[in-house]
Parts: structure tokens; sequence; C-alpha cells
């Protein structure tokens, strides 16, 4: 870790300077390509160009918008097969051998592998949303299953749980690990599924309270309305009331105390004696009265559901597309989910392979979360302590994991992430990894740029290493101009900070 002097902070006076006159140019893309920028080099990240700028460039793009930010043997492995085939690989992740997982950091987080009975037992219990957020900000940055980790970002909000309090803190766990991760490049009704059973959703939608005697309808609402068919799906109050019905009984074993004897602190349980039998009419189906098989019925009646179809493929549209979602490639996707029964690889490859995907590259801003773990892949940073270190930076961002306190999920629009206090939390943060000041992360500047002698090189080559392109000619003369003021010892990560801070990090 570096620490930087008030002399150096006088030095380095001119970065500020340089990262605001940045924040005012254009972003780099537009409706048909890269704007302004030019393939200077024809070699880039150790690997030749093949085919043309334009390729390249739907390449790189491609790459940005399936990770969290390519490495340069991700790229090469792109160029190597193909970018479709690419897609493809990352949408079968079984297919891709994790080899790069720091696992004595991961293996290091012990109370992931207790049982909830074990982790209520302990005294300081926000250390188990320390290690869950250090565990999926290693992934996130080391996997070489990018598009999955993506995925379980996606599901972790569609499903969202807000983990701060008691007892979700404990059994998010759980949730990540036996429900999300596993069934991210799965099948949808296997997910809802699990879902559905899972204690940390249950009580954090009161569904574990949920009685014959005493209903209570907010997960019956929500698995509605943000689970499956979305709030314009074509249901009624009644058939909230109804699924509610179905849904009695479906409880969370306490953690203070047995409710049955062969019962484990933590577990799902349902309880016969507390469901309201009878037959019950969702979506003017009847669903007769058999126990715990009412609520599944219900959920394979969601699934198959079109206005489920259509809004799951909203959603995914507007994640790995567009803000505002082409309404061709919705109704081919929910085309996808509807015949392949909920396939999710499926519907990924209609979005991923499609035209529409491709005339939106370079588009989308990015959350916090990414920007923050693009910063960490493409500069190879070295993590040791990531809650420690990271997680108040990522908090600082807005975007702190497990923490949205509403069942909708962090959003997903630009709109919702574009302000003033966001763009000084960004720089915060650029500034401390790239001038290595965050306790056990490291960045080897040199190591990035090496067989660069030049500024001009050196710009070039980090540019493409950030932003999948060499900076436009307005950007790059402001960064030209700012390496030759900088003082030698401050150049590398004052130029990368200014390239990772700029607007055209900010896309993806």
């Amino acid at each position: 870790m570096t620490q930087l002097t008030r002399n150096d902070f006088l030095k380095l006076s001119g970065l500020a300077a340089a990262m605001t006159a940045l924040s005012a140019c254009q972003p780099l893309f537009g409706d048909s390509g890269p704007s302004g920028a030019v393939m200077r080099e024809a070699q880039v990240l150790g690997s030749p160009l093949s085919g043309s700028p334009d390729e390249d460039w739907v390449l790189m793009c491609t790459l940005h918008r399936i990770s969290f930010g390519p490495t340069p043997n991700e790229v090469e492995r792109a160029r190597e097969i193909g970018i479709e085939n690419y897609i493809d690989e990352q949408l079968n992740p079984e297919r891709v051998e994790e080899t790069d997982l720091p696992t004595d950091i991961l293996n290091s987080l012990t109370l992931l592998g207790m049982n909830p009975q074990e982790l209520f037992e302990l005294e300081m219990r926000g250390r188990i949303i320390g290690e869950l957020t250090a565990n999926a900000l290693l992934r996130c940055a080391y996997s070489k299953r990018q598009l999955n980790e993506l995925m379980v970002d996606f599901w972790t909000n569609h499903f969202n749980i807000h983990a701060a309090g008691n007892p979700e803190g404990v059994l998010k766990v759980r949730d990540d690990l036996e429900v999300i991760r596993p069934n991210a490049l799965g099948n949808f009704g296997d997910l809802l599924h699990a879902s559905a059973t899972s204690p940390a959703m249950l009580t954090y939608l009161d569904n574990a309270s949920n009685t014959k005697n005493g209903p209570n309808e907010n997960y019956a609402r929500e698995l509605l309305e943000l689970h499956t068919m979305g709030v314009d799906g074509g249901y009624t109050q009644l058939d909230v009331e109804e699924v509610a019905r179905a849904f009695t009984g479906w409880s969370v074993v306490g953690p203070r105390r047995r409710l049955f004897a062969d019962g484990t602190p933590g577990d799902f349980v349902f309880q016969a004696n507390l469901h309201d039998e009878g037959e019950k009419l969702v979506l003017g189906k009847t669903i007769t009265s058999s126990g715990i098989e009412e609520g599944q019925a219900i959920i394979d009646l969601l699934v198959d559901h079109p206005s489920t179809a259509e809004y799951i493929s909203t959603k995914l549209v507007r994640r790995f597309v567009a803000d505002e979602p082409p309404r061709s490639l919705i109704t081919r996707a929910a085309e996808t989910f509807t015949n392949t029964s909920g396939d999710i690889p499926q519907v990924m490859s209609t979005i991923l392979h499609s035209d529409e995907f491709k005339a939106s590259l370079g588009q989308k801003v990015k959350r916090p979360l990414e920007i923050f773990v693009s910063a960490l892949r493409l500069t190879n940073a070295s993590i040791q302590f990531p809650n420690r270190s990271l997680a108040p930076h990522l908090t600082f961002m807005g975007q702190p994991l497990y923490r949205w306190e509403t069942p909708d999920g962090y959003p997903d629009t630009a709109d919702a992430w574009l302000g003033t206090s966001g763009t000084l939390s960004r720089w915060n943060y650029v500034l401390a990894l790239a001038f290595n000041t965050m306790p056990g992360v490291e960045i080897n500047w040199e190591a990035l740029v090496e067989d660069t002698t030049t500024h001009e090189e050196i710009i070039d080559q980090l540019g493409y290493r950030f932003i999948g392109q060499t900076l436009p000619e307005e950007a790059r003369q402001i960064v030209l101009d700012f390496a030759g003021q900088i003082d030698e010892e401050f150049l590398l990560p004052g130029i990368g900070a200014l390239i990772l801070s700029s607007p055209y990090f900010q896309m993806r």
C-alpha cells in the first residue's frame, strides 16, 4: 500500500483538472459503432487483431457487455474461437475450467461453510454478510465464468433479499450458495421453486408467518409482481389472496427454538396444521386441496404463463441490451422462454446473438458494481482483503451487495446512477485503486504497459485495455497534456486513473 503525502497531492493537482475536463467529453460510442476512435496499433494486449477494426470493436464491446471486463487471456480466447462461439461457451459455464480463483482467500471465508444454526450462535453476525460480499467480489473479479457471475448478480437483484436484518443476514448465505448460484444459468422453474423454499426469502417477505388464521400476502404479491408476471401481468387482488392461501404453512424453523422435533433452525418447513385447506382459484385455474403441492402447482402455473415469459425477457433485455428494451427482441426472447419452458441459457442465446444486441454495444451505463469490478479486473489488481479494503468503496458508490431494502432490487437504468455524488464516489475509488492506497490491493502498472516507450503508446495501450478502443482525439489530448506535466513516479497511475474515471469507462 502506498501512502500519499501532502506534497504528493500538490504534485497531483493537475489530475483533478484533467478528470474534470475528461468528464465533459462525449461518450465514445454512438448508434453505429466507434466515434472518433482509431486503431493506432496493429497489436494490442499481446495478440494481433483478427479482421477489421470494426470487427474487433464488436468483439471488444461484446466482451465488455458479457463480463465484468475482459482480461487479455479472455480477449485472446474470443479471437481464437470467434465471438459467437465464445458467447456459447460462456452460456455453458461447466465447459469453462476455473483456474484463476484465489482459492486460498476463498477457503478462508469459513463462515460460509457453517450451517444456519451455527451462524445464529455467532456474536458478531455482521461478519457473515462481510464474507458473503467478499466471496461475490472475488468471484466477479477472478472467475473465468464471467457471464455466469453477471447472471448471479441479475438473479440476486431479481429475487432481492435485504440481508442487513435478522435473520435474513444469516439465511442469505444459503440462498446465495444453494438457490441463486446453482441456477443462474439453469432453468427458471427450478430457480423459482428453489427461491420459494428459501428460508431467507420466506422470512424477508413474511411468508414464514403466513398461516390459515393469520394470512400474510407479502410473498404472494411479490411472487406475482416481481418474480414472475410483472405488475401489468394480468393478475388481480383476488389472485394475490388465493396464492397467499396456497402458501400458508410454508415456513422456517426458528433460530431460538425448534418448532418441530426434527427441525433444524434455519431450515424450510411445511407446517400442514397451519395450512389453509380447500380449493383455490388462481388465474382462472382451480388448485385442488393438496397441502404443499398447491404452492408447487402455482409455481408451475406461473412459469408457464405468457406474462412471465414476457416479464423475465423484458428484464433480461433491459439488463443486457438497452434501458428501453427493443420490442422485437423481447418478443423473440419470450418465445424462446415459452418454447423451452424457461431455459435461461437458450433465452440468453436469443438475446446475445441478436442484431439488437450488436446495435446496442457501448450504450449501456455501468452500475457501480460493474465499474468497481471491471477496474479491478482490467488493471489485474491483486486482492488480499476484499471485504475490509473494497466493500466500503462499493458502499460509498451506492451499491453495497445485499443491502437494497425493497424487494425490487437495484435499478437497472442509467438515470438511477448518473449524478454528481455518484461521479465523485467513482473518482475517489479510482484514485485509491490507481495509486495503491487500499490495504491489500495492488496494481503493477509497469506490467500493464510493457513494450511501450512513449506517453502516446502508454495512453493507447491502457485505453485499449480499459475501454476496448484507443481514446478519441479530444480525450486523448487531455490525457497526453497531463502526462507531459506529471512527475514520472505518478505517470502510470495518473494516466490509468484518468482513463478509468472517464465517461468512456462508464459505458459497456
